[in-house]
């Protein structure tokens, strides 16, 4: 018994019947579900809690009780009961906010369906994506499979062509080992030919002995020899026939000079010296004779002899009857020259002249055409004409006769002349001597221009010349052929105070190398520096054509 006429014991038993009556509470949780098992496990627990409270709470009651009866003053029920009422409700409170969170009722029901909706709208519209994926990995699927086919079949095709080009690259392979067998055929022939044309193109280099003033033959002789067109025909196709003298002299003389055998070993030309001394007496005995001389009448003659034309006439009275119509006089030429000349000396030499006369009487203009292988410039003449139109001084200021310039003696050439006095033509339409206008004109030009510098027949006219390596004339011809443009290939140089008494020598280009050597009679070197030839004084020019007929 305790005081105030409380039992304790009873007390306690009765907290204990509420104690059981807490747990009963249990029964309204729905059974079976995991929420409610886990709430249990923490119901228990805190019941354990309430329970370990409890056994404190005896044994503070107890010592709260002892020292009640030892104060007396203490009520000892009210103070037990706030604390018991105190901790149960506490724990109560926790169990029910426990209870309510896990146990939703009908609210929480309908919670749960709206989120089951959701899910299930989410689960719709996941079905729809993934269907739609699907779709898209269908068609992807369907374009692989087309692709792959593609593939196939490209890979397929590309065997083929595989195929095809390994058995082309077979066969172009052979066709290379052909080839290459072939090419090492060919350069062995190559080479083999090599040596011939190095023999032959080896420069054949033979002078001339002077026989007795005859270095204007000798100089001459190298010049036509190195004329290419003309070699070519006397080593090639020329027949020789003894009848025609001077053609068989001058086969033999050539055949000599370009033999590979004599090569550097000078020759003697007695036996065509001799012919030509019979064929004509100007050159015959050991005088000495001017170069010009005697190439215009080697060519003259070597034309007369190897014309295979119809009729034979010479250059020099070959002219036609003076007409004014100047197309008609030319058509008659050409019909009259066709039919008159025919032969490589032609071919190679000849070009044609035009003059034209002015009478002063009757003014009429009378047209003629004649045929021309040699151009002869006066230097003197040529100077005087200058100094005549005030375009330079008469001597330098040296003493010396000016420079002349080959163009100015081309223009100086188709000059009008006023002829009178002694020098008066004959007019058809006056029938009688009148005086006239006098030019001369280049028609066409040849395909070899042989040039004479004429410096006098006594004291030579020292002067000068300056002529080019490539000469174009075509603002000096009439008719505006392809044949303008020509190069230089000799040169006959005099060395002497006038023309019967000096030295002559020659520079040529061989016909074989193309470089220039020096024919001094018997010696032949070559030239040390270019333009050697204008060391000394040139005389007679021979130019080539660059395009020829």
């Amino acid at each position: 018994m305790g005081c105030d006429g409380i039992n304790i014991k009873d007390h306690i038993e009765k907290m204990n019947h509420n104690r059981k009556n807490n747990k009963s509470n249990k029964s309204y949780i729905r059974k079976g579900s995991y929420e409610y098992k886990s709430n249990i496990k923490l119901y228990n627990e805190n019941n354990y809690d309430f329970n370990d409270n409890f056994k404190k709470y005896d044994s503070e009651t107890e010592r709260d009780v002892s020292v009640g009866f030892k104060n007396k003053s203490l009520n000892i029920f009210t103070l037990v009961n706030q604390r018991y009422e105190d901790s149960l409700q506490k724990k109560q409170d926790n169990n029910m906010l426990l209870l309510s969170q896990e146990n939703p009722g009908k609210k929480g029901k309908k919670k749960k369906k709206k989120n089951l909706r959701k899910k299930l709208e989410e689960l719709k519209k996941r079905e729809e994506d993934l269907k739609k994926e699907e779709k898209i990995i269908q068609e992807k699927e369907n374009k692989f499979k087309e692709f792959k086919e593609k593939h196939s079949k490209e890979k397929l095709e590309f065997d083929e062509k595989k195929k095809l080009f390994n058995i082309e690259k077979e066969e172009k392979e052979k066709s290379l080992n052909k080839r290459e067998k072939e090419l090492k055929q060919r350069e062995e022939k190559l080479k083999i030919e090599e040596e011939k044309y190095t023999r032959k193109n080896k420069p054949i280099l033979i002078g001339l002995n002077n026989i007795g003033a005859t270095c204007y033959m000798n100089a001459s002789l190298q010049c036509l020899s190195n004329t290419k067109k003309l070699t070519e025909y006397f080593l090639t196709n020329y027949e020789d026939n003894r009848n025609k003298i001077m053609s068989h002299q001058y086969y033999k003389l050539i055949k000599h000079l370009w033999n590979e055998e004599n090569n550097n070993i000078s020759y003697s030309p007695n036996s065509f010296k001799e012919v030509l001394s019979k064929e004509n007496p100007l050159f015959a005995g050991i005088a000495a004779n001017d170069a010009k001389d005697l190439i215009n009448f080697l060519i003259e003659r070597l034309h007369q002899e190897l014309n295979i034309a119809l009729k034979n006439n010479s250059v020099d009275n070959y002219n036609q009857i003076d007409q004014t119509n100047e197309a008609a006089v030319f058509n008659d030429f050409t019909k009259d020259f066709n039919t008159n000349f025919n032969s490589p000396i032609s071919r190679c030499f000849y070009g044609i002249l035009e003059t034209k006369s002015q009478c002063q009487g009757c003014k009429i203009i009378t047209y003629n055409f004649q045929v021309y292988s040699f151009l002869e410039f006066p230097l003197q003449q040529v100077n005087q004409y200058y100094f005549n139109n005030g375009k330079r001084p008469l001597l330098t200021n040296d003493g010396k006769n000016p420079d002349v310039d080959l163009y100015e003696c081309f223009e100086y050439n188709r000059k009008i002349d006023l002829m009178t006095g002694d020098n008066q033509m004959y007019c058809n339409q006056c029938n009688k001597l009148c005086d006239s206008l006098y030019s001369t004109i280049l028609y066409s030009g040849p395909n070899y221009l042989i040039i004479n510098l004429n410096r006098g027949k006594g004291a030579v006219y020292e002067c000068k010349v300056n002529f080019p390596n490539q000469l174009n004339i075509f603002n000096y011809l009439v008719y505006k052929t392809e044949i303008s443009t020509y190069e230089l290939y000799a040169v006959i140089c005099h060395l002497g105070p006038s023309s019967m008494n000096g030295h002559f020598v020659a520079y040529c280009r061989n016909r074989i190398d193309g470089k220039w050597y020096l024919y001094n009679d018997a010696f032949v070197t070559p030239c040390t520096k270019k333009y050697q030839y204008n060391d000394g004084m040139p005389y007679i020019l021979f130019y080539r054509a660059l395009r020829s007929n």
